[in-house]
């Protein structure tokens, strides 16, 4: 019949229309089948004959089908020594559970007692009663009342003969529904199946098809086996198959379950073949289940794998890739960016979590997993951490703390993560801790008291062990108590491979890091970051041989007192911009002189005012602590993200400017010496005007007072080294409507445009970033905000930005421009990014994978659409 298929491992080919028809089960057989594998044989009848089932003579369709499946068993149905016993399984094209499987069929009187021969009487009636009750429960609607009483004399301990009563009450109960005959037997259960489920509530889209198939056991004697396996480890991707099975036992709730690696080696040999051609077949993992009946394999289904990791993923796309069944594209296209996250960042072992007591919710800052003692405060923290070291205990820390601040980055930055509970995605944070690739989350129901939080009514004190698992597809958890976190490993995970294959569907737009310090730099690197497209060098000053020294010169009363306590961090900026420039020789290197507003950096707490009073008095000496904290309080402002800030600082405090350009030049010319490309890109933030480039960069003479530009500043340090000339540039970032507006004028003057989009996306909406948090869930109940503007560019955002760079080219052609704030990883705005013209997005060092990849995929996509 043209409706009906029968499968075994000699089908060669199925109609792809007739395919189509068979449900998602069904071709899962089928395929199996085509591809010459022992798959129990069996045959489907499809979606459109099954609607008809119920009206339609069907008996002498089965027998043709089973007389077929008896040849390929060794069995026969119905059969008083040796039967064959089958299962109906119900096919969709939905991958949903509802949809039962209905297990031996062609159990009688007669069978049963023969079925036994080979399990135990025990056994076979088991199976038996497990059909008549998956009757009742699946096809046949059986009243609860009725169900309770039929089965009442199994009492609490089932025995044989209470078992045998029990069937017979079932088959009493079911009349005419049930049959002793095994073709009308399983004509009813067929027919009865396709009467309750086609057309159903579920069978929404129409596709049901009916799957009849052989039963085989894994309990016939010490020479049969059943279990399951994976067609390669799913966690590190190792191409060993992964599995379990039991010997001679059907129950693995109950049985002794063992290692697939364990069972006898011919089997093992087969099983690993059978995964290698079926992984080159669906080109991905699989799961297998089979079993071992009496020394005969038989495989009895497979499926995806979808409990598989990214890493695993990747490995098994890269052999296929080598052995040239897949294309790079399809590798490429095969893996979402965010998916890399697993491969980037620590992950909770699912092993270790069962009986861990866990609160789910929160916002995800930045990905990945971290166990560690729970600190309130950057004092503290740092001082446990120092103590941890000296005494060779458990360094791994969490900071806890309403929001962070500048002060805080250097507590961040030994920690394994960072919760706070007030903030988003682009507050401090989370910003911060991306950029060191730490993990981080804020909980806005987290009670902070003290030295303590409480969250969904648990507890956690100082001192106490939390781990937090931030992934990229769920809410955060975090887990009270230490849970296991599988580390890392970028040389063997797969990730720097798959990067190379990567980079080959790069073109002329490409990423760049955001990096403040070396390692930052090498890890960018790694991931083949084309240069630093954002160095925020008001990170540099945070370590701790700094903070001091820059809070002095801050709150300096003259310029003398500021230049001499810019001319001791000189060499510190120098060094630090020589290491950026080696490490990303030949690469353009885009440093943002000082942003922040300057009361930042000054000390918040009580102990960090003690600690920087103390300083002070070996600074200067006779300086009073009241003096010191007035100074501190008369820098204050009201409100510093529009404040004192970036260019500003440079208006009224030159030297500062002046002091990071020349530790620039002086690091590119002792580069430049050493016979070392260098690209200086110098970057101008928060600028409004192109009066404000203007004068930065050329400089000023007015009323007997002059400020250097950095012209003039390249043009003494070139003199100083020695050197003829030095390559660099002059730019601006673009963060203000008025920027974006008036960047034809800015141009005029600026080399590069590199859209900040965090405050660009404040300035529009008139968001903060860090407090925003407190009304978006409400905007997202009325849906008067779908997303997250500082996740995904709003329209407005756009709008300036491609004004913008229509106007900056306008006036400067060859102008170059990038996108550096936290939106640049995000696929859906790398698309809008090449769209408007921009040369990079620049991102944080573990972000850059996400965004290689997404340009990947846009530009196969893209060369694919021009193709047709």
């Amino acid at each position: 019949m043209e409706n009906v298929i029968y499968f075994n491992k000699n089908l060669k080919s199925v109609d792809s229309k007739l395919h189509a028809k068979l449900g998602i089960r069904g071709r899962r057989a089928v395929d199996l089948a085509i591809m010459g594998l022992p798959i129990a044989p069996g045959f489907i009848i499809d979606s459109d004959m099954t609607k008809t089932l119920p009206q339609i003579n069907i008996k002498e369709m089965l027998k043709d089908n089973i007389i077929q499946m008896e040849k390929d068993m060794k069995k026969k149905f119905g059969d008083s020594t040796k039967p064959l016993t089958v299962k109906v399984v119900l096919s969709s094209d939905l991958n949903v559970p509802h949809f039962p499987s209905i297990h031996n069929v062609g159990m009688n009187s007669t069978t049963v007692e023969a079925f036994g021969k080979s399990t135990g009487l025990d056994f076979a009636y088991g199976e038996y009663l497990f059909l008549l009750r998956n009757l009742a429960k699946h096809i046949y609607t059986v009243d609860p009342k009725d169900l309770k009483e039929i089965e009442k004399p199994l009492g609490k301990k089932a025995t044989r003969e209470s078992v045998k009563q029990v069937v017979e009450s079932y088959k009493k109960y079911y009349g005419e529904k049930f049959s002793e005959d095994v073709y009308d037997q399983l004509g009813l259960i067929i027919k009865g199946s396709a009467a309750k489920y086609c057309d159903s509530d579920i069978d929404v889209d129409n596709s049901l098809s009916i799957m009849v198939q052989a039963m085989v056991y894994g309990n016939f004697g010490s020479n049969s086996y059943a279990g399951n396996y994976y067609t390669r480890n799913i966690i590190t991707g190792n191409s060993d198959i992964q599995g379990d099975f039991l010997q001679n036992e059907f129950d693995f709730g109950r049985g002794k379950v063992k290692e697939i690696k364990s069972i006898d080696k011919k089997f093992y040999a087969n099983f690993t073949d059978v995964a290698r051609k079926i992984e080159d077949n669906f080109k991905e993992i699989r799961n297998i289940k089979f079993t071992i009946e009496e020394g005969d394999i038989w495989l009895v289904e497979q499926k995806e794998a979808d409990d598989k990791s990214t890493q695993s993923q990747i490995k098994a796309l890269l052999d296929l890739a080598k052995r040239k069944v897949v294309a790079d594209t399809y590798l490429i296209e095969s893996i979402k960016p965010n998916q890399l996250n697993e491969l980037l960042h620590p992950v909770i072992d699912p092993r270790t979590i069962k009986a861990m007591k866990s609160i789910k919710g929160g916002i995800a800052g930045s990905t990945g997993a971290a166990i560690g003692r729970v600190f309130f405060s950057t004092p503290k923290l740092l001082e446990e951490h120092k103590k941890a070291i000296m005494k060779g205990a458990d360094t791994n820390l969490i900071l806890v703390m309403p929001a962070s601040y500048a002060e805080d980055v250097k507590a961040i930055e030994v920690a394994q993560g960072v919760i706070t509970s007030e903030g988003g995605f682009s507050s401090h944070a989370p910003v911060v801790a991306r950029s060191l690739g730490k993990v981080a989350m804020v909980q806005p129901d987290m009670k902070i008291r003290g030295n303590s939080f409480t969250l969904s009514g648990k507890t956690v004190k100082e001192g106490d062990y939390v781990s937090i698992n931030v992934p990229y597809y769920d809410d955060p958890t975090i887990y009270i108590g230490r849970v296991g976190l599988i580390e890392p490993d970028f040389k063997n995970n797969g990730l720097l491979e798959f990067l190379d294959i990567v980079e080959k569907h790069i073109s002329d737009f490409n990423v760049r890091a955001n990096a403040d310090q070396g390692r930052d730099a090498v890890v960018a690197k790694d991931f083949k970051a084309i240069g630093i497209g954002l160095c925020r060098t008001e990170h540099m000053f945070f370590n701790e041989k700094r903070i001091m020294k820059f809070r002095e010169m801050i709150i300096a009363e003259s310029e003398a007192e500021r230049r001499k306590a810019l001319d001791i961090l000189l060499p510190m900026q120098r060094s630090d911009f020589y290491d950026l420039f080696k490490i990303m020789k030949g690469y353009p290197v885009t440093i943002r002189l000082l942003d922040a507003p300057l009361h930042e950096f000054l000390p918040r707490s009580e102990a960090s005012m003690n600690e920087f009073i103390k300083y002070m008095n070996t600074r200067k000496k006779g300086i009073k602590a009241a003096e010191i904290k007035t100074r501190c309080e008369e820098l204050g402002e009201m409100n510093p993200m529009l404040g004192h800030r970036g260019c500003r600082v440079a208006v009224t405090y030159p030297e500062i400017y002046e002091m990071q350009t020349r530790a620039i030049f002086e690091a590119a010319c002792m580069l430049k010496k050493e016979g070392i490309k260098v690209t200086p890109e110098i970057m101008i933030p928060i600028v409004m005007s192109e009066q404000e480039i203007k004068f930065i960069k050329i400089g000023k003479k007015i009323e007997g007072k002059e400020v250097k530009g950095i012209r003039d500043i390249m043009k003494e340090v070139v003199d100083e080294y020695g050197i003829e000339d030095l390559d660099y540039k002059v730019g601006t970032m673009i963060e203000l409507p008025a920027a974006a507006l008036g960047a034809g004028n800015i141009a005029q003057y600026a080399e590069f445009f590199s859209f900040g989009t965090n405050d660009l996306t404040q300035t529009t909406y008139g968001l903060s970033r860090d407090d925003s948090n407190s009304f978006f869930p409400s905007y997202s109940l009325f849906d008067l905000m779908k997303l997250n503007p500082f996740k995904y560019l709003g329209e407005e955002v756009k709008e300036l930005i491609g004004v913008a760079a229509l106007r900056g080219k306008l006036s400067r052609p060859d102008i170059k421009m990038g996108l550096c704030g936290e939106h640049g990883a995000n696929p859906d705005n790398i698309q809008f990014c090449m769209d408007t013209g921009l040369n990079y997005v620049s991102c944080s060092p573990y972000s850059i994978p996400l965004a290689k990849l997404a340009i990947a995929q846009i530009n196969i996509k893209k060369k694919a659409e021009e193709k047709k």
